[in-house]
């Protein structure tokens, strides 16, 4: 009778029959342990500040915001570095969402901490919007040079009539303050305060304009 021996790999079990497999489960042992660690996970934006408040919405305007809108090849939960035309992954870090959904809300977050006395989301609301926000993001991205370029189109919507009521394109640009992804992680969302910090300035003109 052959003798039989259990391996553990990975929170798996490997059994080998001795000695005909024991060189197929040595592969596999030397296979897991070259793997290392899982990558690191990164989400944009910042921690929010856990406050024990209630703040009334009935009868708020309400902002919409759109999905963000990214090119394909950015529109995935790697982290990307441009060099030229290459595209340089990371091998020790990704986001734990899609850029295009972390953006959004992400985006949607600022927004709401800087219109206070409006409701901002970016899920479709219940009622009709007062306003929606679209974004088509044409780069955003760290490249050498240590920077992050962050390059957007963005239009304010009535939410009533569709009608554009305002509409430009942004070019912003970040310092990347040392190495590591998680510096690029936050540079990129500094780009991304940036770009809400615009919306908001805008938007909250727009509401001025109207209540005369």
């Amino acid at each position: 009778m052959k003798q039989a021996t259990a391996l553990i790999c990975g929170g798996q079990m490997l059994r080998a029959a001795l000695p005909a497999f024991l060189g197929a489960a040595i592969i596999e042992i030397a296979a897991c342990s070259m793997a290392g660690p899982p990558p690191v996970e990164y989400v944009l934006g910042t921690t929010p500040v856990a406050t024990a408040t209630t703040i009334p919405e009935t009868g708020l305007p309400v902002i919409e915001v759109k999905r963000v809108q990214l090119p394909d090849y950015l529109d995935t939960t790697a982290i990307l570095e441009r060099s030229g035309n290459r595209l340089i992954p990371s091998s020790a870090s990704r986001w734990g969402e899609r850029l295009s959904v972390g953006m959004t809300r992400t985006l949607a977050a600022s927004l709401a901490e800087r219109l206070p006395g409006m409701v901002v989301t970016a899920t479709p609301p219940l009622v009709r919007p007062a306003k929606q926000v679209l974004v088509d993001v044409e780069v955003f991205e760290p490249r050498e040079g240590h920077q992050v370029v962050l390059v957007a189109r963005w239009t304010l919507l009535d939410g009533a009539s569709r009608q554009v009521l305002l509409a430009e394109r942004a070019s912003l640009v970040e310092t990347v303050a040392g190495s590591g992804d998680s510096v690029v992680v936050e540079a990129m969302s500094r780009a991304l305060d940036d770009l809400a910090d615009q919306l908001a300035t805008r938007i909250d003109v727009d509401r001025q304009v109207l209540s005369r």
